[in-house]
Protein backbone atom coordinates (compact mmCIF):
# COMPACT_ATOMS: atom_id res chain seq x y z
CA UNK A 1 0.00 0.00 0.00
CA UNK A 2 1.24 3.47 -0.99
CA UNK A 3 4.42 2.05 -2.51
CA UNK A 4 3.87 3.60 -5.92
CA UNK A 5 5.39 0.50 -7.52
CA UNK A 6 4.92 0.94 -11.29
CA UNK A 7 5.32 -2.79 -11.99
CA UNK A 8 2.42 -3.65 -9.69
CA UNK A 9 0.37 -0.81 -11.17
CA UNK A 10 0.96 -2.16 -14.69
CA UNK A 11 -0.13 -5.66 -13.68
CA UNK A 12 -3.28 -4.25 -12.10
CA UNK A 13 -3.89 -2.22 -15.24
CA UNK A 14 -3.80 -5.44 -17.29
CA UNK A 15 -6.46 -6.92 -15.01
CA UNK A 16 -8.53 -3.75 -15.30
CA UNK A 17 -8.52 -3.92 -19.09
CA UNK A 18 -9.70 -7.56 -19.07
CA UNK A 19 -13.22 -6.05 -18.79
CA UNK A 20 -14.38 -8.41 -16.06
CA UNK A 21 -16.63 -6.45 -13.68
CA UNK A 22 -15.51 -8.13 -10.45
CA UNK A 23 -11.79 -8.32 -11.31
CA UNK A 24 -11.89 -4.76 -12.67
CA UNK A 25 -13.48 -3.52 -9.48
CA UNK A 26 -10.74 -5.09 -7.38
CA UNK A 27 -8.04 -3.76 -9.74
CA UNK A 28 -9.42 -0.21 -9.61
CA UNK A 29 -9.30 -0.12 -5.83
CA UNK A 30 -5.90 -1.83 -5.72
CA UNK A 31 -4.47 0.70 -8.20
CA UNK A 32 -5.55 3.49 -5.87
CA UNK A 33 -4.09 1.75 -2.84
CA UNK A 34 -0.81 1.18 -4.68
CA UNK A 35 -0.43 4.87 -5.54
CA UNK A 36 -2.16 6.28 -2.42
CA UNK A 37 -1.18 9.86 -1.69
CA UNK A 38 1.10 10.26 -4.71
CA UNK A 39 -1.18 12.46 -6.88
CA UNK A 40 0.43 10.79 -9.92
CA UNK A 41 -1.16 12.48 -12.98
CA UNK A 42 -0.30 9.64 -15.39
CA UNK A 43 -2.06 7.07 -13.22
CA UNK A 44 -5.07 9.31 -12.81
CA UNK A 45 -5.34 9.85 -16.57
CA UNK A 46 -5.22 6.09 -17.23
CA UNK A 47 -7.95 5.49 -14.66
CA UNK A 48 -10.15 8.37 -15.85
CA UNK A 49 -9.90 7.19 -19.45
CA UNK A 50 -10.88 3.66 -18.48
CA UNK A 51 -13.81 4.91 -16.41
CA UNK A 52 -15.09 6.78 -19.47
CA UNK A 53 -14.69 3.74 -21.75
CA UNK A 54 -16.30 0.99 -19.66
CA UNK A 55 -19.99 0.28 -19.17
CA UNK A 56 -19.50 -1.65 -15.90
CA UNK A 57 -20.74 0.46 -12.99
CA UNK A 58 -18.67 -1.59 -10.53
CA UNK A 59 -15.50 -0.66 -12.40
CA UNK A 60 -16.49 3.01 -12.61
CA UNK A 61 -17.16 3.20 -8.86
CA UNK A 62 -13.91 1.39 -8.05
CA UNK A 63 -11.91 3.71 -10.29
CA UNK A 64 -13.50 6.75 -8.64
CA UNK A 65 -12.48 5.37 -5.25
CA UNK A 66 -9.01 4.54 -6.56
CA UNK A 67 -8.53 8.07 -7.89
CA UNK A 68 -9.61 9.51 -4.56
CA UNK A 69 -7.02 7.32 -2.83
CA UNK A 70 -4.33 8.58 -5.21
CA UNK A 71 -5.28 12.15 -4.29
CA UNK A 72 -5.37 11.38 -0.55
CA UNK A 73 -3.78 14.24 1.38
CA UNK A 74 -3.56 16.49 -1.70
CA UNK A 75 -6.74 18.52 -1.16
CA UNK A 76 -5.60 21.66 -2.97
CA UNK A 77 -4.36 19.72 -6.01
CA UNK A 78 -7.62 17.75 -6.10
CA UNK A 79 -9.74 20.85 -6.74
CA UNK A 80 -8.87 20.97 -10.45
CA UNK A 81 -9.49 17.24 -10.82
CA UNK A 82 -12.89 17.56 -9.18
CA UNK A 83 -13.90 20.42 -11.44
Amino acid sequence: MATGDQGVFTELQNVLFSDSAVAGEAAGIAMGLNKAGTACPDSIQIMLKRAQETQHEKIIRALALGISLIMYGKEEAADTLIE
